[in-house]
């Protein structure tokens, strides 16, 4: 027994345990042939650190060693479970997320990897072999502690210039973006010197920028078809487009949908989902605003205060009374403070409503839109409504009664199958909800515009892409999971169209504005009116690195590290692949479309945009209602 305990805290031991323990973090976040080297890198950065804080003198320093192991230990966890989720480790910017992520423990769970728990075998073994140890190493031979830190000294530096990376090395910046150390450290590094050395761009390139990415036709098609006209978005949560007119098991997944394209309807098939990392909630800012999300965190929080001109304003413009609604907590993703800004004159949340049927996170969509029709048919003037749908909402839990498509015996208790289940039930939603609208006299005389917020089904998940390539018959790729439909029903248009330009959630604004007949020019805009432009464009944020894009030909997929030559792009629909060469202009197109954006949000310069316009519309600086106070 002395015997195996004396093996399992030797220093030979320790370095198997090191060794073993970033070939499994390397495995999950799936770096493959340059593994080998960032485990050994990674290897001699633990070395350092083990041996640092044994030679050191602090009173206490087994219990720092412990904790400061354990908390590497943890981020290191952390990353496994973020890249299942988002395709991208954590950065510190995230550091936010925790409270959004702890207030939905379910899709917390389900996006764990039981694989990620042995990141945490080693601790134990290690500390023990660090209390042994400790003592030899602060009484080292002082040649052999100084050639301890020399090489420490080495490392520190050698770390330092791979981070900084002054030659732009592409191999170093590929290490950079994958060894578990470089990448944490490059990424406080890369916050502290944003900020403290921000290029700021000028007002004209801003505006040029902007006015060079408007198509404006003469006479634009379906121009103020739905003037006058209540209008009614309903945010789809994790509603993908395979789903729509699809049919499983032979069932049909979403009829009640597929009603509203045979009349009366646009319906645009290469709509994404251009999200940052606050998902639903900046598929909402985006939608509302056609402005990029930050990959740094949710827009509601980030620029909770700033001056905004978007769907809400415009429409309260018009006459409308613009109000938010939603079946979960009034707080979340920052909404109660951020809703005011965004012009909604009241926000429906969970507390304001009967908790009669609660599925998953909150209130089920049939209960939330019953409890709706009442309180649109009360509205004396015409009105805007956001709805947000929660039932369809990641792990996709719903009880047996409320299950309505009959799964195969291999869907039954997987992700898909229950992802199916709930879709179908948010169809059924929208369908008693398109009834009750009739009935309440309001039907003929209102727009409803839908789309999915995100994807539900992520790709990177094997099981999950195995089932969904069977399902649409070929492979699962980031052009099908970031893709979700936009639906637009104007009753009595006589319209029905399927338009194919490529758009994303950032295209919404434009283009409804066009049907709604709104006026855009006090607002600062990156999207297009998708009805009356054939050069589609979209650019990414989460899930896709920085200068990823679709247009009406290709998706391209930036490289991990961000570099052009190492990328990869493929015709939308059917995964071949393509040269990437001719889509550097698109490319390039993509960062300078992010970059102008977060300009509009860093510099507030909508307040300075509607002020130099000299707008004698609704105060945008007065945003403050009585109902929030």
């Amino acid at each position: 027994m002395k015997l195996i305990k004396k093996i399992l805290i030797s220093p030979y031991c320790i370095a198997i345990l090191f060794a073993l323990k970033m070939a499994i973090y390397y495995t999950l976040i799936d770096v493959d042939r340059v593994w080998i080297i960032l485990t050994l890198i990674s290897m001699a950065a633990w070395t350092l650190i083990f041996v640092f804080f044994g030679r050191c003198g602090l009173k206490s320093k087994r219990w720092i060693f412990l904790l400061i192991y354990s908390l590497l230990s943890l981020l290191m966890f952390a990353d496994t479970m973020y890249y299942n989720y988002y395709n991208q480790t954590v950065s510190i910017r995230q550091l936010w997320q925790v409270k959004a992520v702890t207030a939905v423990p379910d899709s917390f769970i389900a996006t764990l990897i039981p694989a990620s728990f042995l990141l945490f075998v080693d601790i134990p073994f290690v500390y023990f072999s660090f209390k042994k140890y400790s003592v030899k190493l602060q009484n080292m031979k002082p040649s052999f502690y100084r050639r301890i830190k020399l090489a420490f000294y080495l490392l520190t530096a050698v770390m330092f210039a791979m981070i900084v990376n002054p030659f732009q090395s592409a191999a170093i910046a590929k290490v950079n973006t994958m060894e578990f150390f470089t990448s944490h450290v490059g990424d406080i590094y890369e916050v502290i010197t944003d900020n403290l050395v921000r290029e700021e761009m000028e007002e004209e390139e801003i505006l040029e920028v902007i006015s060079g990415n408007i198509q404006e036709p003469e006479k634009p098609k379906y121009n103020r078809v739905g003037a006058g006209k209540n209008l009614i978005v309903i945010q789809l949560e994790a509603f993908q487009d395979f789903v729509i007119n699809a049919y499983y098991n032979g069932q049909e997944i979403t009829p009640n949908i597929n009603r509203l394209l045979d009349n009366d309807t646009l319906y645009f098939d290469r709509y994404y989902s251009n999200i940052g990392k606050g998902n639903t909630a900046d598929a909402e800012f985006s939608t509302l605003n056609s402005l990029y999300p930050l990959i740094d965190g949710e827009a509601y929080r980030l620029y909770e205060d700033n001056t905004f001109h978007g769907l809400p304003w415009l429409m309260r413009e018009q006459g409308y009374k613009a109000f938010a609604v939603h079946g979960y907590e009034g707080e979340f993703w920052n909404r109660e403070a951020a809703y005011p800004y965004q012009g909604f004159e009241d926000y429906i949340s969970m507390e304001d409503l009967d908790q009669d049927e609660l599925i998953g996170l909150g209130i089920s969509d049939k209960s939330l839109f019953r409890q709706l029709v009442p309180i649109l048919k009360a509205e004396q003037k015409p009105f805007f409504s956001f709805i947000i749908t929660l039932t369809n909402h990641h792990p996709f839990i719903l009880d047996e009664e409320y299950q309505t498509l009959k799964l195969l015996e291999e869907d039954i208790d997987t992700k898909f199958g229950s992802y199916l289940q709930t879709v179908r039930y948010t169809d059924e939603a929208i369908g008693q909800f398109i009834e009750d609208l009739k009935e309440a006299g309001l039907y003929e005389d209102t727009v409803i515009a839908l789309y999915g917020d995100h994807h539900g089904l992520n790709c990177g998940m094997e099981d999950v892409n195995e089932r969904v390539s069977a399902f649409i018959g070929r492979k699962y790729d980031y052009d099908e999971m970031l893709n979700v439909p936009l639906i637009i029903h104007i009753p009595g248009s006589g319209i029905k169209e399927t338009i194919h330009t490529t758009g994303g959630q950032v295209d919404f604004l434009p283009t409804i504005a066009n049907i709604m007949g709104l006026p855009l020019d006090d607002t600062l805009f990156i999207g297009q009116d998708l009805v009356n432009t054939d050069d589609g464009f979209v650019a990414f944020t989460a899930y896709l690195f920085e200068g990823s894009f679709a247009n009406n030909e290709v998706m391209f997929q930036i490289s991990r590290e961000g570099i052009f030559e190492n990328s990869r792009a493929w015709i939308i629909g059917t995964n071949e692949e393509v040269d990437i060469d001719p889509y550097r202009e698109y490319y390039e197109k993509a960062i300078l479309l992010k970059k102008t954006s977060e300009e509009i949000l860093e510099q507030n310069l909508m307040e300075k945009y509607i002020k130099e316009n000299k707008t004698d519309k609704i105060n945008t600086g007065d945003l403050k209602n009585k109902y929030f106070e």
